[in-house]
């Protein structure tokens, strides 16, 4: 109740300054969304996740409650009541940076899934070389080609090598960086959407654009939507740290995830966090 008092008697959030991309906000009307899978039990309250009333990350003894600053009003998804460095006083650089964590959740994911799959195939018995992500340059800079696509059902032959794989992707991402960072687009298909043309991309929104990259119709329900930008945030900090922990945990036991986790549900006693790093290999020595 004291969260509550503390947001009621807050100013308003200061509106957007001109030029500022923002993103609207359905206010909770209170009732339970199905989420887009619309599964039993999966009803979610966004009074749970927007407005005053919201879920607050507030670390005890580390983060006070009255601590809470006016201008995380929950407006924005994934917003828990914490900036400890103050980074979001300002509207128009809370709408940066929400531009480039979404940008780099979107990725994260993306890595995460790309990390994981190809050594998941490779240690099933996949035709697969390099499936270990940190092997993946060196198998190709070692005088062959890699199979560039992989299904999970077996290989696609279309062996590349390096300097054809890194034409091909700074090729493709230079054309996307360029469409995104300048509000345009190619004219094209997309599933559920059909042919379109470059207007279609005028006025969209520069980090939930819709449209064409929506072809599913997620986002049709405006409270589904919230729900969605919550879930997607969620998911791509979580990304953010595992590739991280990814690239640390690689460093220290010389292999990747998969083979981590394989390992450590075969004997969680006998190969954890405390057996790797309470090895007498790493123990240092004179």
């Amino acid at each position: 109740m004291q969260i509550q008092a503390l947001f009621k008697k807050s100013a308003p959030a200061a509106p957007a300054k001109k030029g500022t991309s923002t993103t609207k906000v359905v206010k909770p009307s209170g009732k339970s969304t199905k989420g887009w899978l619309g599964g039993q039990g999966g009803a979610v309250n966004l009074d749970k996740w927007y407005g005053p009333d919201r879920v607050l990350f507030l670390p005890s003894g580390l983060y006070d409650r009255s601590e809470v600053p006016a201008y995380l009003n929950g407006e924005l998804a994934g917003d828990y009541g914490y900036d400890p460095l103050g980074l979001g006083k300002d509207t128009e650089t809370v709408a940066k940076y929400r531009e480039y964590e979404l940008l780099h959740a979107r990725w994260a994911m993306l890595a995460a899934a790309g990390i994981l799959i190809p050594e998941g195939l490779q240690a099933n018995g996949a035709n697969l070389k390099g499936g270990v992500w940190f092997e993946t340059g060196a198998e190709m800079l070692n005088g062959g080609t890699l199979n560039y696509f992989a299904v999970p059902w077996g290989i696609v032959s279309n062996p590349l090598p390096l300097f054809a794989v890194i034409a091909i992707e700074v090729g493709l991402m230079g054309a996307v960086e360029f469409y995104r960072r300048n509000g345009t687009g190619p004219a094209g298909y997309s599933p559920g959407v059909g042919k379109f043309d470059s207007s279609v991309f005028e006025g969209m929104d520069s980090i939930y654009p819709g449209g064409p990259f929506d072809p599913l119709g997620l986002a049709d329900d405006p409270e589904v939507f919230q729900e969605l930008k919550v879930k997607e945030i969620k998911n791509g900090r979580l990304a953010m740290v595992s590739v991280l922990a990814f690239a640390i945990q690689s460093y220290v036991t010389g292999e990747g995830p998969y083979t981590n986790w394989i390992k450590h549900v075969q004997d969680p006693f006998g190969y954890n966090l405390l057996t790797v790093l309470g090895n007498e290999d790493r123990v240092p020595t004179l």
